[in-house]
């Protein structure tokens, strides 16, 4: 009685299932590639990310000078207060505050300088400190299916048609009909 193998090697396995094992293969490595390109270009620390954040710092330094100079207007401000008496006393008019014995006498709206309301303001940006880059978790689904697309690609293109049997005339043969 001749002897069945119950299992087969690791040889046999691999040579018919090549096909497969190599479809496999170049899937994860596309998956990989995939994975590393999509992160350089649209992670948290790839090129759109950078450049989002040259952005924010540009927007950042002028708020930065803003307010500098607004810090160097009232530092002025205080120094003119507290050399000045009579702008002083003008000032404390202005907000409501008189001497014993005073007199305030308040103009209405429409006289004031209208330049003195309009004062120029900056919106000042927001910081939340993330980086707008895709997450992580996004790039890794894209690569998972980059690379389960080239798995199935490489799978399709590796079946081989079935060859019909071609029809062949001889020249003597069809000949001889007439």
């Amino acid at each position: 009685m001749p002897k069945q193998k119950m299992m087969h090697s690791p040889r046999e396995f691999a040579h018919k299932n090549r096909g497969i094992l190599s479809a496999l293969i170049y899937g994860l490595f596309s998956m990989l590639i995939s994975y590393c390109c999509i992160s350089a270009v649209a992670g948290k620390g790839g090129l759109l990310a950078y450049q989002d954040m040259l952005s924010r710092r540009t927007t950042i330094q002028k708020a930065i000078d803003y307010l500098q100079e607004q810090n160097e207007l009232k530092t002025r401000t205080v120094d003119e207060l507290k050399n000045n008496a009579s702008l002083t006393a003008e000032r404390a008019a202005a907000l409501g505050y008189i001497r014993p014995g005073e007199t305030l006498i308040v103009l209405p709206e429409s006289w004031r300088n209208i330049a003195d309301s309009a004062k120029e303001s900056m919106e000042l940006p927001v910081v939340a400190g993330d980086s707008t880059g895709l997450p992580d978790a996004l790039i890794r689904l894209m690569s998972a299916v980059t690379g389960i697309f080239a798995f199935l690609a490489i799978l399709v293109f590796q079946i081989r048609p079935v060859e019909a049997p071609r029809k062949t005339i001889h020249l003597e043969e069809h000949a001889g009909l007439n």
